[in-house]
């Protein structure tokens, strides 16, 4: 913006200081990551991972490839996780995995059983207890056991055969047990290697860095809970039910503390200003202004400190009503303030009235 504001022949001075009135600056969204699970084109899961700063730690959370996913709290619209991947591929499967947590990723992956196996060799031998032996079935009723229940070594081609595997009559449920299994035992191989870097590839982009995050500082490992409900004489579905939502929308706050939306127009991007000259409240406001629905891009200070009354101004008509719906939330006053090259929907600047 500075940019476009000094083609017009006047001088700005770019503020540097954080303390400052005027100084703004951008938001680095909390990095996230979606993974599609692959076997033959097939989709067996799907993991949600985000980090948290200076690599840390960070959360996963896996979903169950059979959960049926609902579109815009449409029932009539409802598909299954694996269905949607296989009809609308993995931007589909992101927009809508990322509906369902409320932010969108900074990265996807497609992972293939082959490609696993590639990651999982770095640590092999993976020490692993079975809970349940694999069974291998034709079809027919004929079956043979692929790996008896019990603690044992896997190598790299076995413990990707292991995250893809279904009993057959198995429930997904059960699967996703298995895969959160081998997801605990392949962090902690990372972080007893005694090569970090050569058990997670040098790379600063993809899953490399979650790997180290959540291998040697905090992880929270979970799968998202999902309730059975039955329809007639139809095979049970999972699906979230209402105790699964709410731990779902705490959960996703908790691990993406700034995130990016879903696609565009999921959450109206907000530029959150200081107007008190004490950035503690205006740092208190991030938190409560991301639950309402807002993602903020850029954060800095107002032109002048001494704000009152906190006000969320919208720049274009088109974003009244998410003014007045953040407003509500926050306890703020609306005003229209136009300005066509702003390079966010909102702008929130905080005053004494929010302070506690």
């Amino acid at each position: 913006k500075a940019v476009l504001d000094s083609t017009d022949g006047r001088e700005l001075e770019v503020i540097t200081d954080p303390a400052a009135p005027g100084y703004v600056a951008f938001v680095e969204p909390t990095p996230t990551l979606l993974i599609a699970h692959v076997d033959n084109g097939a989709l067996v899961g799907v993991s949600v991972l985000a980090r948290t700063s200076l690599d840390d730690g960070g959360t996963l959370v896996l979903v169950s490839a059979d959960m049926l996913i609902e579109s815009e709290d449409e029932l009539t619209d409802a598909i299954l996780l694996a269905e949607a991947y296989d009809s609308e591929g993995i931007n589909g499967l992101s927009r809508r995995v990322g509906d369902l947590f409320g932010f969108g990723f900074r990265e996807t992956l497609e992972i293939e059983t082959e490609a696993l196996r590639q990651w999982l060799r770095l640590v092999e031998p993976i020490p692993f207890n079975m809970v349940d032996a694999l069974i291998d079935g034709d079809g027919d009723g004929n079956e043979s056991t692929f790996l008896t229940a019990g603690f044992t070594e896997l190598d790299g081609e076995t413990a990707a055969q292991v995250y893809r595997w279904r009993n057959p009559g198995e429930f997904d449920v059960n699967r996703s047990e298995r895969q959160l299994d081998l997801w605990r035992a392949w962090l902690r191989q990372v972080d007893s290697a005694p090569d970090l870097v050569a058990a997670t590839l040098p790379f600063e982009d993809g899953l490399s860095p979650y790997l180290r995050s959540l291998g040697t500082g905090t992880g929270d490992l979970s799968i998202l809970p999902l309730g059975s409900f039955q329809f007639g004489e139809a095979a049970p579905i999972m699906a979230l039910d209402p105790s699964g939502k709410d731990w779902l929308a705490a959960k996703a706050i908790e691990m993406v503390p700034l995130p990016i939306a879903s696609h565009a127009g999921a959450r109206p991007s907000v530029r959150l200003l200081d107007g008190t000259g004490d950035h503690v409240i205006r740092d208190g406001m991030l938190s409560v202004i991301v639950a309402a629905g807002s993602e903020i891009s850029i954060i800095g200070n107002a032109e002048a400190f001494g704000v009152t009354d906190t006000v969320v101004a919208y720049h274009i008509f088109e974003y009244e009503q998410a003014a007045l719906d953040l407003a509500a939330a926050i306890g703020a006053t609306v005003i229209f303030d136009e300005d066509l090259d702003q390079p966010t929907d909102l702008t929130v600047t905080v005053g004494t009235d929010q302070e506690t």
